[in-house]
């Protein structure tokens, strides 16, 4: 009797490991099946600009990744309340900077805690002064092994209303997970970008910022803040306005499209200028000062986009 026991007790906890190990699949499976309810697809259509440019085959991937993304996250309104429009904007925001990788999960982020509006942190930096009105928009902080995002419900509906303002909380956090993926935050997101374009991307952010703190861009002020807020910041631009991206800070924008594997906007698809460029890029002395600008001007590259014309 003891034997049968003994077999059936291992069955179970065989049984009950299997459907520990399994409950991702299974959940993230019964998401899909239900199929993507047309009421989102009418909300992601009139209020998420990256969606409407897509084609019918990338709109449907696009809506599978909020759907899993939605399956594996929990969203939680802390003194507002989080209704379907903003789960699918959290879930769009998500989404966007990581379209160009199509088996993507932000698998370390335990939840998104969306409050009404910008909050200021407390003496110790932790605790919000009331009432949640002050000087920061989103943030994403660490515990344990897990990652908990804060949103501002107010600047997360403002960024997707105005798709071209350059500005979009939700892409700029979710940037940073992106970036953390290798294990910090550092403005260098090795998991995204080609090993071959690290030194690249080094020298272009230096110079950017560079130009950025002399006053001699229009990037936002805050990318000067350090590398990572600089990778968010861009981020943020090459998805609202990719077409001004490109004609102001071309080079920029080539290691972005390698680093993203997308080409938003008006000219999404291949390109060989970018690639062009980057080409160039990859080996010493293959492009000089007086070369002609990658950008199209027909200007000398020193006088264009150059360090001197920065």
């Amino acid at each position: 009797m003891s034997y049968f026991l003994s077999l059936a007790v291992l069955a179970a906890v065989v049984f009950g490991f299997y459907r520990y190990a399994t409950a991702d699949g299974r959940r993230r499976a019964a998401a899909l099946a239900v199929g993507f309810p047309a009421a989102w697809g009418v909300l992601l259509a009139e209020n998420v600009a990256f969606y409407q440019a897509l084609g019918d085959a990338e709109k449907s991937r696009f809506e599978q990744r909020v759907q899993l993304f939605l399956a594996d996250t929990h969203i939680t309104g802390v003194q507002t309340e989080v209704d379907e429009l903003t789960r699918l904007l959290v879930a769009a925001a998500a989404v966007i900077p990581t379209f160009g990788f199509p088996e993507w999960t932000y698998a370390h982020l335990g939840e998104v805690l969306v409050v009404p509006d910008a909050w200021v942190l407390g003496p110790d930096s932790t605790q919000e002064v009331q009432p949640l009105q002050g000087t920061l928009l989103g943030s994403v902080q660490r515990f344990q092994n897990q990652h908990y995002m804060r949103l501002s419900k107010a600047s997360l509906l403002q960024g997707f209303a105005n798709p071209q303002d350059r500005q979009n909380v939700g892409i700029h956090e979710f940037a940073h997970l992106l970036d953390e993926a290798d294990g910090v935050i550092d403005g260098v997101p090795q998991v995204a970008l080609p090993a071959r374009l690290l030194g690249p991307w080094a020298a272009v952010v230096h110079r950017e910022m560079e130009a950025l703190r002399a006053g001699k861009s229009e990037i936002n002020p805050y990318a000067g803040t350090n590398e990572a807020e600089f990778f968010a910041v861009v981020t943020e631009y090459f998805f609202e306005k990719p077409d001004q991206l490109q004609a102001h800070h071309p080079e920029l924008y080539a290691l972005l499209t390698e680093l993203f594997h997308q080409r938003p906007g008006a000219h999404q698809g291949p390109s060989a200028g970018p690639r062009r460029w980057l080409h160039q890029l990859r080996g010493p002395g293959k492009f000089s000062r007086n070369s002609p600008c990658p950008c199209g001007s027909g200007k000398p590259y020193k006088n264009c986009h150059g360090p001197a014309a920065a």
